[in-house]
């Protein structure tokens, strides 16, 4: 077994794998909760991406116990499925390089793929602790994107930066009018990302003369939008942990 690891700001992720088939998916906000299960789970080797480096040191101590030697930790200079048509790659978040390449490992298993053409866009749009939008140019070259304050971090700007705004809790939303100053702060922040999103996709239609065929989303605070998008999309709460597997596989299984 196989197990991929996602080491975000928020939350650990774990994705086991047996052959190419993901069989469980776990998800922890405790650092120790994620060393608990790593020293109970039986595996023959793990593919770890992560952009908090105190959490991955933990985890990688924790595995010394194990006498695990097959311990695979990605980073952007590994072979990748991905191009990287990016200015600062030096820079380039793996949680993102990751979400790239889960939703090219996922658009080979579907049978739909024929319908994308070359030049056409696939995006991606990860709802994490920050909000990342993610375009990849068919057939597989990642052009950047754009990175935007989460929705709790929106929220949590507003209440600490101004005297008379209240702290809330961010729930989905249909609405574009509030009637109360915490429902206009919940429907400003969660209609100004997905107007964001929509935007994104009517300028890349409008200034390189393409459609985006296909749009995954994914992140913890994807549940909050969801219901409100009026585009085509898939949901995938794995993505990045395919792209792990797909990097892992590139590199190692399949070498």
């Amino acid at each position: 077994m196989i197990l991929t690891c996602d080491i975000g700001n928020s939350r650990i992720k774990f994705g086991s794998f047996i052959g190419d088939e993901l069989i469980d998916f776990r998800a922890y906000r405790k650092i120790e909760d994620s060393i608990k299960f790593l020293l109970e789970v039986q595996l023959e080797a793990i593919a770890i991406s992560s952009v908090a480096s105190i959490k991955l040191d933990q985890l990688i101590t924790s595995l010394k116990s194990k006498f695990l030697p097959n311990i695979f930790l990605v980073d952007r200079y590994h072979k990748l499925n991905l191009i990287l048509n990016y200015n600062s790659a030096a820079t380039l978040g793996l949680d993102r390089i990751c979400s790239a390449e889960g939703a090219l490992y996922l658009l080979k298993r579907d049978p739909k793929l024929n319908r994308i053409n070359e030049n056409d866009f696939i995006m991606t749009i990860d709802l994490g602790t920050a909000t990342t939008i993610n375009l990849i140019k068919s057939p597989n070259v990642f052009e950047g994107g754009l990175i935007i304050p989460g929705l709790k971090l929106m929220s949590d700007s507003l209440y600490k930066q101004t005297e008379q705004l209240p702290e809330i809790t961010i729930t989905s939303s249909s609405s574009i009018i509030g009637k109360t100053t915490e429902e206009n702060i919940n429907n400003g922040i969660i209609n100004s990302t997905i107007g964001l999103i929509e935007r994104v996709i009517r300028k890349i239609k409008n200034d390189f003369k393409s459609d985006v065929k296909k749009i995954f989303i994914t992140g913890g605070n994807a549940k909050l939008i969801r219901d409100s998008l009026d585009f085509e999309y898939e949901y995938s709460e794995c993505l990045v942990l395919y792209g792990i597997k797909s990097i892992y596989d590139l590199n190692i299984r399949k070498n």
